[in-house]
């Protein structure tokens, strides 16, 4: 179930850079890229909690639903507050990093 998790992962790993060439170049501030790069991570999130929880071990897989979930919401927040989409992208792929690995 990992390899769900790796495309979004790959592409969460080079915000950082791509955050670093806009700050260092004014023609590279646009943050198109993060909007689509965020838009795909929330694809996936709600792919991952689509699933329905199987009975054994329904209880971390609840767990883990309630956790994307609040990953969804900090997305939506963020968004709403106008938050740069690179640096909300970078937040996120912070968190993600604390969830539990798919098992």
């Amino acid at each position: 179930m990992l390899f769900r998790w790796l495309p979004a992962l790959a592409l969460l790993a080079a915000a950082p850079v791509m955050a670093l060439q806009a700050a260092s170049d004014p023609a590279l501030a646009d943050t198109s890229g993060c909007s689509a790069l965020i838009d795909i991570v929330q694809e996936s999130l709600r792919g991952e909690i689509e699933v329905a929880c199987p009975k054994d071990g329904g209880e971390a897989c609840e767990a883990k639903n309630g956790q994307v979930r609040a990953l969804l919401d900090i997305i939506e927040q963020r968004r709403r507050q106008k938050v740069d989409e690179c640096d909300t992208l970078a937040h996120v792929n912070r968190l993600l990093r604390t969830l539990p690995p798919k098992g």
